[in-house]
């Protein structure tokens, strides 16, 4: 039996649930921040996404939690920040600085009657706003990154693994922020904030007809990203399927029409992103409540999905390297014995 395929039997999938939820709400959170960071800046809407963000940041610092977690020595995650080359240091360091941005943003819609100091500070509003943006892209693209560099897996070892979870992640926090939009402050808080808040913020909030507005395109955008979404995860898992790696065309054959098929096709392909489409242009309360938890129960499905097709082969060279360290029987091993 080879090195490769000894590892492969002795894979322990301990290690599953925590990266797999970590990508899952890592992306979505960063998702949730890119997504709030545009519209903040193309259409000044914060108070429609205020709860979002929160929930953005929140979602990021479970993530957090859940890779000091999966890296095994929590007591020591700081060495993280240490390393010159490791990738999952630049994506530490965006993570703190996108839930510290985040948070900054949410700050700006809390009661006004708390007297914040930086209330009319609006260039930090905007500034945070702009870093969420850039932040929240680089935190998607990483978290398909972390996974396609290792070479070892060739099922991950692709360029289309980060697209496809910068467009599931894209896909969940629009739907998500969906959902939210509007939920906190209320149509009435609001009213009363916009009020209250325009002598310290320098500007009244934007009108309440504008969450409508907000959550219609919100919806529309989403209806638009399961259908990328779709093409890219087939593109991705036939392109496989027709790899010239033995080990990845084995992985994709599962997905196809192996053990994996009913996940891939009925949970994946038809549920998470299909019937979300149709049920975003049937409008009303399908498109409100059902598509979004569809959309997201499709996300969360695709990052288990990929990471339990860890199956493993050599790197190049790696057998050799194997077949060259000691067995244990060779003759130098063998206590010498004087011979007087």
């Amino acid at each position: 039996m080879s090195h490769a395929m000894h590892a492969n039997k002795l894979t322990k999938h301990y290690w599953v649930w925590p990266i797999a939820w970590y990508l899952f709400l890592g992306g979505l959170g960063g998702g949730i921040l890119f997504v709030a960071g545009v519209l903040e800046v193309v259409y000044h809407v914060g108070h429609v996404l205020a709860l979002g963000t929160f929930v953005g940041v929140a979602l990021l610092g479970i993530g957090s939690f859940l890779l000091i977690f999966e890296l095994g020595q929590p007591k020591v995650f700081l060495r993280v920040f240490l390393s010159g080359t490791a990738i999952i240091k630049y994506g530490a360091t965006m993570l703190v600085l996108a839930m510290l941005f985040g948070f900054v943003f949410f700050l700006f819609y809390l009661p006004p009657n708390w007297n914040l100091f930086y209330y009319g500070w609006t260039w930090m509003r905007d500034l945070s706003a702009v870093a969420m943006l850039v932040l929240g892209l680089g935190i998607m693209v990483y978290t398909g990154v972390l996974l396609s560099t290792m070479k070892s897996k060739p099922f991950w070892n692709t360029p289309l693994l980060p697209v496809l979870f910068t467009v599931s992640a894209l896909s969940t926090a629009t739907a998500l922020l969906g959902v939210l939009a509007g939920q906190w402050p209320t149509a009435e808080y609001a009213e009363a904030l916009a009020q209250k808040a325009s002598q310290f913020i320098g500007s009244p909030y934007a009108s309440l007809e504008q969450v409508e507005e907000v959550v219609h395109m919100l919806h529309l955008a989403d209806s638009m990203l399961v259908l990328v979404e779709v093409v890219v995860l087939l593109i991705y898992v036939l392109g496989m399927r027709a790899a010239g790696n033995v080990t990845a065309k084995a992985v994709a054959l599962e997905w196809v029409s192996g053990s994996k098929a009913v996940f891939f096709w009925v949970g994946m392909v038809c549920l998470g992103t299909l019937l979300p489409f149709f049920l975003y242009l049937a409008g009303g309360g399908a498109a409100a409540w059902a598509a979004p938890l569809l959309v997201l129960g499709g996300g969360l499905l695709l990052r288990f999905m990929v990471v339990y097709s860890d199956r493993r082969c050599a790197i190049p060279g790696e057998e050799r390297y194997y077949r060259r360290l000691p067995q244990g029987d060779e003759k130098f091993f063998r206590p010498w014995k004087a011979p007087y």
